[in-house]
């Protein structure tokens, strides 16, 4: 039986020429991953629909279905996501989370510092039926952080890149990552273009990020050329 491909990535091309949208390569991978939910994918195609330029900051759904699995596979009873959008990354990580057993029911909070667009994501998580399982504040990033007073499984940082550094230090230093915890960071090979000169003013931010996390002893991480880059950092 041939399997329907439910995907329909909004980004045309990745960081390698033969992972390209177009390319029978991508196209493969998508099919043969994890569909996308049907309420997931409304909420992606609202969001092209009313803006397509802003909706390029969702992750893609094969990027979805990778986070979808690898929360699953960690199991983790919190997870905090620093840049919210429209609500589509937290709905994946949430789905991930879904089946997860344990007497304490796994949630995701999720920070959006623009007002009506929290409000979007807020009726996208509820048309969803994930609004049990997701909280969206409407704060931004470091206010939700220099504020947090619990221990979190994962956090997943996707808000504002020239902040990654302030981000990535607020939660060590106030330690929030829980013993096993894991960071986990998006973009961080920003189109290509962190590892090539002269760099952009946002690339040269997470370029010099990307060797201050390398050179940190607090943790170990690994930087995967996948999508547009993530980096993976657990507590050393």
């Amino acid at each position: 039986m041939s399997r329907r491909c439910l995907h329909v990535s909004r980004h045309p091309r990745t960081l390698w020429s033969f992972m390209d949208r177009g390319n029978s390569a991508y196209g493969y991978a998508e099919c043969y991953s994890q569909p996308e939910p049907p309420e997931l994918k409304q909420v992606r195609l609202s969001a092209i629909a009313a803006d397509p330029a802003e909706s390029q900051k969702m992750i893609s759904p094969l990027q979805g279905a990778f986070l979808s699995g690898f929360v699953r596979a960690q199991r983790p009873k919190s997870v905090l996501e620093l840049g919210c959008y429209v609500g589509y990354s937290a709905l994946w990580l949430a789905h991930g989370l879904r089946d997860t057993a344990s007497s304490t029911k796994p949630h995701v909070w999720t920070c959006e510092r623009d007002a009506a667009v929290a409000r979007t994501a807020v009726e996208n998580i509820t048309t969803a039926g994930y609004k049990h399982a997701i909280s969206v504040l409407n704060q931004p990033a470091e206010a939700v952080l220099e504020a947090w007073n619990r221990k979190v499984d994962m956090v997943f940082i996707d808000a504002n890149k020239s902040a990654y550094r302030q981000y990535y230090d607020m939660i060590l230093d106030r330690e929030l990552l829980s013993e096993h915890g894991q960071i986990i960071v998006d973009n961080v090979l920003f189109h290509g273009k962190v590892h090539s000169k002269p760099r952009s003013r946002i690339a040269t931010k997470i370029h010099e990020f990307n060797q201050y996390v390398a050179n940190d002893p607090r943790t170990t991480q690994v930087i995967l050329p996948v999508f547009d880059g993530l980096m993976i950092a657990s507590r050393a």
